[in-house]
């Protein structure tokens, strides 16, 4: 664990790459990492697990290189607090588990710090909301028919959008009440054959890019009432994450590449194809100042 965290922090502020399971077994004692997400600012690091649970992390005092576990979502006390009333059960593939509890891996994170809130996806076809303060789960939404491999959220819109194995891509309205969140279906923002990998918000928040398992990149325009913008073709596998920085994206696929992309306006230019990895590219991160 302190070795895979220690990469992460020694290169937060320069452009990080993942590459399939190689480095997961320095973490031998924890089920394996399907979701990473790092909040610079109060010094926490979440992790999304095979097991179904989020693992809190914060960063030591005295020794900004170690890591200690702070945390897990949801906590044995919510468990337990949970488990008392039938009424928090819910059947999730024939068996009954606590609504608080993803039955399946989490496959995905993403935070948003304007509300203190974190949002959790996962194979049992659900994504569920936490609140950042207390670590408590306050909602959880059956979201599509299979897999759902993306979560991305925009504040400033209250918007949430999904992307699943199922070949749909769905945006979801946010609204804030006085015990928690509440999340509708807004619309359906893509019906298609093959799978949705990963989704990304550039940093403006003006486009949403989608990648899938055909290697092709969606992407729409936010402030034009999602206008459906075009198609950037550059990878032979399935696209796994995308990154957005400044003008410029980064795809990251099973084909064991990355591509560069430079947008200007609603053109984006294949800049570079980095090459290097030995596998599928699984996860991209970058500093947020590019210019």
């Amino acid at each position: 664990m302190k070795n895979v965290v220690e990469n992460v922090t020694s290169q937060c502020f320069d452009q990080m790459l993942g590459s399939y399971y190689n480095r997961i077994d320095a973490w031998p004692s924890q089920p394996f990492i399907f979701g990473v997400y790092c909040n610079w600012k109060g010094a926490k690091i979440f992790t999304g697990h095979q097991d179904g649970k989020i693992r809190v992390w914060k960063v030591s005092v005295k020794n900004p290189g170690v890591h200690k576990r702070a945390g897990t979502l949801p906590s044995l006390k919510e468990i337990l607090k949970s488990s008392i009333k039938p009424s928090n059960y819910i059947e999730v593939k024939r068996k009954r588990s606590l609504w608080i509890k993803h039955s399946d891996a989490v496959s995905c994170l993403s935070l948003n710090e304007e509300h203190g809130l974190l949002y959790s996806a996962s194979w049992d076809r659900t994504f569920k909301v936490w609140r950042i303060s207390d670590y408590k789960c306050l909602e959880s939404v059956n979201a599509h028919d299979d897999t759902v491999n993306s979560v991305v959220s925009r504040s400033s819109r209250e918007m949430v959008f999904t992307g699943s194995a199922d070949g749909t891509i769905k945006v979801w309205k946010r609204e804030q009440q006085l015990k928690g969140t509440k999340h509708s279906l807004n619309q359906t923002l893509l019906q298609q054959e093959c799978a949705v990998t990963s989704l990304a918000i550039d940093a403006p928040g003006s486009v949403l890019y989608c990648g899938s398992s055909d290697g092709l990149v969606n992407f729409w325009e936010l402030e034009k009432g999602l206008a459906h913008g075009g198609v950037l073709k550059g990878h032979k596998l399935a696209v796994l994450c995308l990154e957005g920085a400044g003008n410029l994206v980064f795809s990251g696929s099973a084909d064991k590449t990355i591509c560069v992309w430079r947008r200007d306006g609603n053109i984006h230019t294949c800049l570079s194809v980095l090459t290097g990895h030995t596998g599928p590219v699984k996860c991209l991160a970058s500093e947020n100042s590019w210019s």
